[in-house]
Formats: structure tokens, C-alpha cells, sequence
């Protein structure tokens, strides 16, 4: 057996095994992430029928992320295949083209607290409950979560039940999520005006580990609602340090789902493996997000009287995969640095730029992203700041 023949032997078996772990999997999340990985396993062993099989049915089973699949390297061989015409025009994005015709979906916050109360009656159940009882029969959206940020059953578990009177305290803000509908859609409602190309996903509020307040799958904007569930009337005596820097406002809900918001819209941006790239997608959604709600999702006050060096810093390492060393508080800058300097960017080129509308457009759509900083005038732009 020669090279190539062992190669595509290899990448053969692999799909198989992911077959199997689709047949395993206990929540249609993981058996549509398992389907696609199949997929592709037989697309790169040049077994094009059975990649085909298993793509058409990933769309049976929900699947509609129609832009990861058209960009993925791994099906580039099937492309040619008449059956890829015919495998996109069964995708259809969960996309609405008006703030009013995206869903707004709570049931998983009820889902949890329901399994909440049964796992403190039987502890040692906790995990199988949580299973069962929530990510089992929960949304699209909590299984997109699930795989996205919170990955073990059993360490939601011990999370949830080290913080119980956390996750217990907050009940009473989050099950009130519903009551923040009218400032969201009235932030979607500008991002149209602003953005007139916008689409509106559908939206999931959730209960996580404390892990994330939120991100993006191919069915919707996903927000962690115990993350964003302090209030005026929360007792937050017995946090630690962790948990109050970590835990946000419930009142700041309206402005992370922005923020998701126009992530969901970022799909013109060209994806590089560079501090650069990543900087102007998180960035750009935090200064638009800015622009329609009069704030960042995050908190850029320790940055004040380090600017300049954080700067030299990035355009450093900007060309480098140093995504972990920009997002994690390091000796010599604040958390979430990244965005902080992304953020600094989009907002120069916007304030430079002659034709506003078109500036925001070119931000959701940059294809070279050292040509926008170029054109950005950020280094002129930070030698003002005080």
C-alpha cells in the first residue's frame, strides 16, 4: 500500500469511527458534529458517496450552517459533484430578514431550574439529571451551547452544585429575561438602519457554567444567562473575587446579545489565523455594538494610561497566532486585550472614513485585514488618547 492509498485508508477509518459516535450520541447536537465530521473523513478519503450520504443526512437531522459547509477545506473535493448544487439548496439558515421575524426562546432557563431542583434532591444523580432533564430536551440553542462552551456533563454538575447559591440567588433575574425583549429588538431595529444587508437569528437564553455570556451557532445568538444575572437586589456577600468580576449586570443582557448580533453578520469576513484577524472581529462588534447602544459589552477602563504600549505590543505580535496570549490577562495588559485593540481600530476607521454607512459595511466585510488597519489611521488615532 503506498503513501496515498494508507493516507485515505486513514481518513476512511476516522469516518467510520465518527459514524459510530453518532450512533452514541445522546442529544442531536453532538450526533450533527459527529455526521459532519464524518463527512468530511470521506470527503478527504476520496469516498464521495459516502460523504454525500452523511451531509444530506446532516440537513434531515437540522443541520443549517450553509457558510461553514460551502467553506470548509475538507468537502473542497466534492464541489464539483452535481450533488453539491443540490446539498446547499437544501440548507436553510434559521435567518430572519427583520428584527420582528427572529424567535426569542426562554424554555431552556425553565428546563434548568427544573432539573436544578430535582439534582439537590439526589445529588448523586446530579450529572444523569442534567443530561436527561435539561441539555437532552433542550433547544437547538442549549445543545449548540453545550458543545460550544461547556462540553462535560459532569462538570456542569460540579459547577452548578459548588455555586448552588449562586445558580439559586440568581433565579429569580433570570426567569425576568423575557421582560428585556423591548430593548433588544429596539438595538436590532438600529442595526437595520444602520446596516441595511442585516439578518436576524433566532435567540436562546440559557443557563451555563459560568463559563461564557455568549456566542454564536449556525441556529442563533446563544446567551449565558447566569453570567448576566446580577441585580440592584442581588446579595452578593458570600461571591468570591472570581464572582463578582466575573458575573455582569442583568441590565447589560440588551448589549451582549448586540454584540452576538453582529457576530451573526461577520460572515463577509475573511477568517485568518492572526492577533489581527481576531482583534477585528471581536472589535468591530464591540464598537458597532457601541454605536447603537452607547456601550461596550466589555469593560476597557483598565487600558486607560497603557495605551501606547499595549499598542506597540499588538502591532508586534498582530501578524502571530497568539489568540490564548491576547484573550487571558497577562502581566503586562488586562484581559480581553484583543478586542480592546480591534475595537481601537474599527473605531478610527469609522471616525476617518467620509461615508459612515459604507465604513460600518466595509468592517463586517474586510478581506485584507493589514490594508484596513492601514486605512484605519489607528496609530494616529491612539497617539491622541490621554
Amino acid at each position: 500500500m503506498d503513501a496515498l492509498q494508507s493516507n485515505q485508508k486513514s481518513h476512511f477509518d476516522a469516518g467510520l469511527k465518527h459514524l459510530r459516535s453518532a450512533d452514541a450520541a445522546w442529544m442531536n447536537a453532538l450526533r450533527k458534529k459527529a455526521y459532519y465530521n464524518a463527512a468530511c473523513s470521506f470527503s478527504l478519503a476520496e469516498a464521495h458517496d459516502r460523504a454525500f450520504e452523511n451531509l444530506f443526512i446532516l440537513t434531515k437531522i437540522g443541520y443549517s450552517n450553509r457558510n461553514q459547509i460551502e467553506n470548509e477545506p475538507d468537502l473542497a473535493a466534492l464541489h464539483p459533484d452535481p450533488r453539491w448544487a443540490k446539498l446547499l439548496a437544501t440548507i436553510n439558515p434559521a435567518l430572519a430578514s427583520t428584527p420582528h421575524g427572529s424567535r426569542v426562546i426562554t424554555s431552556d432557563i425553565d428546563l434548568f431550574y427544573r432539573a436544578f431542583d430535582m439534582a439537590l434532591k439526589e445529588p448523586a444523580k446530579a450529572a444523569t439529571i442534567f443530561q436527561n432533564e435539561y441539555f437532552a430536551r433542550g433547544s437547538d440553542g442549549l445543545q449548540d451551547f453545550f458543545i460550544a462552551k461547556i462540553h462535560s456533563v459532569e462538570q456542569f454538575a460540579q459547577t452548578v452544585f459548588k455555586y448552588k447559591d449562586f445558580y439559586a440567588s440568581a433565579r429569580a433575574a433570570i426567569l425576568k429575561t423575557t421582560a428585556l425583549k423591548g430593548p433588544i429588538r429596539k438595538y436590532a431595529a438600529t442595526f437595520e438602519e444602520l446596516y441595511p444587508e442585516a439578518v436576524f437569528p433566532d435567540l436562546y437564553f440559557v443557563v451555563g457554567r459560568l463559563s461564557s455570556n455568549g456566542t454564536i451557532s449556525e441556529n442563533g445568538l446563544l446567551i449565558g444567562t447566569e453570567q448576566m444575572s446580577k441585580t440592584a437586589q442581588t446579595d452578593t456577600s458570600g461571591w468570591n473575587d472570581w464572582q463578582r468580576q466575573w458575573v455582569m449586570d442583568f441590565g447589560k443582557i440588551p448589549v451582549t446579545v448586540t454584540h452576538e448580533l453582529i457576530h451573526s453578520n461577520q460572515n463577509g469576513m475573511k477568517r485568518e489565523n492572526t492577533l489581527l484577524c481576531y482583534a477585528l472581529f471581536e472589535g468591530s462588534a464591540e464598537f458597532i455594538t457601541e454605536l447603537i447602544t452607547g456601550q461596550t459589552d466589555g469593560d476597557y477602563l483598565e487600558f486607560k494610561g497603557n495605551e501606547q504600549r499595549i499598542w506597540a505590543d499588538f502591532k508586534a505580535e498582530m501578524r502571530h497566532d497568539v489568540y490564548d496570549q491576547w484573550i487571558e490577562a497577562q502581566p503586562a495588559r488586562p484581559r480581553n486585550a484583543l478586542y480592546w485593540a480591534g475595537y481601537i481600530i474599527a473605531k478610527a476607521y469609522y471616525q476617518n472614513a467620509a461615508d459612515k454607512k459604507k465604513a460600518l459595511s466595509d468592517m463586517l466585510n474586510i478581506s485584507n485585514y493589514e490594508a484596513f488597519l492601514a486605512q484605519s489611521g489607528a496609530d494616529s488615532f491612539v497617539s491622541t488618547i490621554q
